[in-house]
Parts: structure tokens; C-alpha cells; sequence
């Protein structure tokens, strides 16, 4: 998301124009690719040829909000709607994108007022969570968005990185013609975590992302066949650098140890041409397991943001274990939500929960940043409560809570 959005609030002047928020539609194309050229680019225009919808018919990929002043479009924002894995189920996910707003316009509010339209439009479109990278934690968290999950940025010496016998069970793919091999590994990759892009919404083009050869660079496709069935059970994707001698692994999942230490090895003989490789992995990544050393660099980075939209429809989307069973009360502070700034009485049975409203009194409060957090798993409902961020009344009641908000692994490896 944009930084532009970071500038204090000095500046109120009354504009001479009636400010309008509206969603944008191919009239406003130009004027939305003036805003992303100042918010994201510097100003610099992209040229005709990198414009991808010329056809006048075309419709725009995902819904986007502006705010105008006048007939100016000042500010936006896009919402796609995604859906991710959550264990062995999938979640609906609005995930908020492309948030700018132009310089002369900053610190009046309007990037707040498209927020707070976005999550009525989430809601309406059955969209219960909500993610988005940020620019500042400190900026969403104030609309009710927090950081959830931990990941791992290693570089590696590749001199440090042994060959393994599973080695030679690799083999090579050039870019999109791995498709069909690597996403059943990855199907299988992203049911660990709570977070991952099913990678089955069209739009973004995530597997093109991934798989595309990058500008004048082949994206090499390094896939592991276990050798008694040659199913695949792992693949990395491998660009070299343009400049320096460190090359960015793209992506390297593995489903069986036999697979990782496949992977390692191939990574190995790439150290004949690049000093270091670097890549994103889940917080509980095996790499220490296989590689530690004085120079293996590990940076812990939040996952992302997220929120819950709609936390009535979350907690009734949850598949607990058929042997919990029980009743919580917790009353919720959403500043943004409406109709999440309520007392909810969740009831757990038979493997499904509800959430209604009710004058009940709690047994737990929190404000909607903790209980996106907990529910999301990591950090978890106990290191929330043991960091005084809810107000426990009712031990049970926590104790199911926690039960029905199990600590979870929480990575997501795309961006949008």
C-alpha cells in the first residue's frame, strides 16, 4: 500500500469542489493511472505499449473506490477478492491494494473514508477477513487492521549449502511449462498455513507471476520427483540476478524432507555463479535444520495485515473439532464496523459455531485489532491475553475461546 498516505494532518483547507466517493469505471482509467504514476512510480508515465487493457469494452480487473474532488480523481483504492487457504478449508479474503492518494490531497481523511467504505463493500460481498501489505502498521492498525503471522528472509551462502543424494531426482522446467507439475504441490504446501492464496481467482494472475520469465531472464523451474511413484513433492523457482551475485529464489516449497534436501542441492551446484541466494519462507521453515551457519542472515518480518470484516460470518465459517462444544460471550470494539461494535453470543456444537448478538454481559472484551489477530492464530489468543490486550472476566469462556482459536503457522507468498 502507499506511503503517500503517511503525511500528517496539517492541511484542512475547504475545497471549492463537492468531494464525491464513487467506484471508478473505464471512463476514469487515465485519471486512476495518473494517481498509481504519482503514488507508486515517481511520476514516471508508462508507456502506451505497457498499458494492458486497450480494448474499449474491457472491464477493470477488480472493483476500485475513488474519491474526486470535483471531477479530479484525489484518492483510491482497490479491493480483489480472493480466497485462501485456511487448514484443509478455504476463507473469503478482500485483499485491499493500490491505496494512494495524491500529494496535495493527503491528511484530509480521504484515504480513511475510502477504507471505511471498502469494509461495507467486503461485507456486502461475503468477504469476512480482509489483508493488505502495509506501508505503516501504526496507519491501518488505527482502522482496525494488525500485523499477522512471522516470516523468515534467509540469505545463504551457497558455499554453505550441501548436494544431497535427492538431487539427481530433479528436474528442469522452464517457466509456465511447469503449471500443471507445481500446483498440486503447491495445493498441498498451502493447506499448512493459514494465509496462502489458493492461486484459483483469476485475477491477480498469481501463477504468471510466479512462473513468467522476468524481462530478458528465464525463470528456471526446478521440480523434485520422488523417485518410487515421480510424483512431484517440491519445486523452486531460480532467476539469476541482474546485477551483484545474489540470486532471488522466487519460490521454494517442498511437501516431504526428501524434496527439501532435493532443492538444497540444486541450490548448491547453483554456487558455481551466484555467492549467495535469498528467499522468503513460513516461521517454521526446516532451513536451520539443514543449513546454519555464522553467515546464513535470517530476517523476521510480519507476514502481513489482516482483519476481520464481518465477525459474525468468521466465527460461523470455523470447523472446530466435533468434541468442542460451549458458549462464549465476548463484546467487540470495531471503531470502523458498525456492526461488528457489538456483544456476540458464540455457541459451539457438533463441529459448527454461530455468533448472534445479545445484551448479555461478556466474559471476554477486546477491540477488533486482538481478535483479528487471535483468530487468524499467530500471535495466539494466550500471548495476546499474557501481553494485556483483552479483558477476561470468565476463565471458561477464555478457555474455550482459546480452544476454538487455536494457535496456527500464518504465511502468505504472493503480494497484491
Amino acid at each position: 500500500c502507499c506511503a503517500s498516505c503517511a503525511v500528517p494532518d496539517l492541511y484542512r483547507q475547504k475545497s471549492s469542489h463537492k468531494m464525491e466517493l464513487r467506484p471508478l469505471t473505464l471512463e476514469d482509467k487515465d485519471a486512476q493511472n495518473r494517481l498509481m504514476s504519482e503514488a507508486f512510480s515517481g511520476g514516471r508515465r508508462p508507456d502506451d505499449d505497457d498499458n494492458a487493457e486497450k480494448e474499449p469494452d474491457a472491464k477493470p480487473k477488480s472493483p476500485v473506490l475513488g474519491m474526486f474532488d470535483g471531477a479530479r480523481l484525489v484518492a483510491s483504492l482497490t479491493t480483489h477478492a480472493l480466497h485462501i487457504s485456511w487448514g484443509s478449508e478455504t476463507a473469503s479474503l478482500g485483499g485491499v491494494a493500490g491505496v494512494a492518494c495524491t500529494a496535495d490531497q493527503r491528511g484530509r481523511g480521504h484515504v480513511g473514508r475510502l477504507l471505511t467504505e471498502s469494509l461495507r463493500t467486503m461485507r456486502d460481498s461475503g468477504q469476512y477477513l480482509s489483508g493488505l501489505f502495509p506501508f505503516s502498521v501504526a496507519f491501518y492498525r488505527r482502522y482496525g487492521w494488525d500485523w499477522v503471522g512471522e516470516e523468515r528472509i534467509y540469505t545463504i551462502p551457497t558455499a554453505e549449502i550441501k548436494a544431497y543424494p535427492e538431487g539427481k531426482h530433479l528436474r528442469c522446467y522452464e517457466g509456465p511449462d511447469a503449471l500443471e507439475t507445481v500446483r498440486p504441490v503447491y495445493d498441498t504446501f498451502a493447506r499448512r498455513y493459514r494465509g496462502m492464496l489458493t492461486r484459483t481467482d483469476p485475477i491477480p494472475t498469481f501463477w504468471d507471476q510466479a512462473l513468467k520469465n522476468h524481462g530478458n531472464r528465464t525463470t528456471y523451474v526446478q521440480v523434485y520427483h520422488a523417485p518410487e511413484t515421480g510424483a512431484a513433492e517440491g519445486y523452486l523457482t531460480f532467476r539469476y540476478p541482474e546485477k551483484g551475485n545474489t540470486a532471488d529464489i522466487g519460490e521454494l516449497i517442498a511437501t516431504t524432507p526428501a524434496a527439501y534436501r532435493g532443492l538444497l542441492s540444486v541450490l548448491h551446484y547453483y554456487g558455481t555463479q551466484v555467492r549467495k541466494v535469498r528467499f522468503s519462507a513460513p516461521a517454521d521453515s526446516p532451513l536451520p535444520l539443514y543449513v546454519m551457519h555464522n553467515d546464513l542472515k535470517a530476517i523476521q518480518e510480519p507476514s502481513f495485515m489482516a482483519r476481520v470484516v464481518d465477525v459474525a460470518a468468521a466465527f460461523a465459517a470455523l470447523r472446530p473439532a466435533p468434541g468442542l462444544s460451549g458458549q462464549i460471550t465476548i463484546a467487540v470494539a470495531d471503531e470502523y464496523a458498525a456492526w461488528n461494535q457489538q456483544t456476540f453470543q458464540i455457541n459451539i456444537e457438533g463441529g459448527y459455531v454461530s455468533a448472534a448478538t445479545t445484551q448479555a454481559v461478556a466474559g471476554i472484551a477486546l477491540d477488533i485489532q486482538t481478535l483479528s489477530q487471535a483468530y487468524w492464530g499467530q500471535p495466539s489468543l494466550d500471548s495476546l491475553r499474557a501481553a494485556g490486550r483483552l479483558s477476561v472476566t470468565d476463565e471458561k469462556q477464555c478457555e474455550t475461546l482459546a480452544k476454538l482459536l487455536p494457535p496456527a503457522v500464518c504465511y502468505l507468498q504472493d503480494d497484491f
